[in-house]
């Protein structure tokens, strides 16, 4: 139910528990204010070139720092099941699965580069979907940070396409379900396509 009555024509948030700027009342205010939100976490993790230490309280800390001023449960693990995701009983577990992988492929043991490492996490992290939404947004952005953080460049995420139905959004659902089933060679070709020169 939205706040109050939105504009004609506008279209309704449809879960408003835990928004915390009230005046808002329709979904395009909503992604309005979540973009200049997120934006400045962008500028915040992307303007140094420092290698952080990547550990569950670091990933938390991003997300919370993307929508610290538009959500009250920024930066905390989803407390329900989803239609997508892991059990929210074992977020905390496979996310330390996940920084525990990062260190071993750090140490170069497995075998994997900087660019098929930022995939990885970028892929896993949306797969354990542990935050209540911004899981897509937070993941691209952690693995932008990594391959930042390396010297590498950086894909340019077309954002707006891949949260509505587009072409795009479907190419790249497509390729993080091939992931999920292990194979990550159509993530890899979608997510290096978006990298400019």
């Amino acid at each position: 139910m939205p706040i109050s009555k939105p504009t004609e024509g506008a279209t309704p948030i449809d879960d408003v528990s835990g928004l915390i700027p009230t005046h808002i009342t329709t979904k395009a205010e909503l992604d309005e204010w979540e973009a200049a939100n997120i934006l400045k976490a962008v500028r915040k993790y992307l303007s140094k070139k420092d290698k952080p230490k990547i550990s569950i309280e670091w990933l938390k800390k991003v997300h919370k720092d993307m929508f610290d001023e538009t959500w009250a449960w920024a930066g905390k693990f989803r407390t329900e099941n989803t239609n997508v995701g892991v059990d929210f009983r074992h977020i905390q577990e496979e996310v330390k699965k996940l920084v525990d992988d990062i260190d071993f492929w750090q140490k170069d043991v497995g075998g994997f580069g900087i660019f098929e490492q930022s995939v990885r996490i970028h892929h896993r992290l949306v797969f354990i979907h542990p935050f209540a939404n911004g899981n897509g947004r937070h993941a691209r952005l952690v693995a932008d940070k990594f391959l930042f953080s390396h010297g590498e460049r950086l894909p340019s995420w077309p954002d707006a396409e891949l949260i509505k139905k587009t072409d795009i959004r479907t190419k790249y659902i497509e390729a993080l379900q091939s992931a999920d089933r292990g194979d990550y060679k159509q993530l890899e070709e979608f997510t290096r396509g978006l990298i400019i020169g």
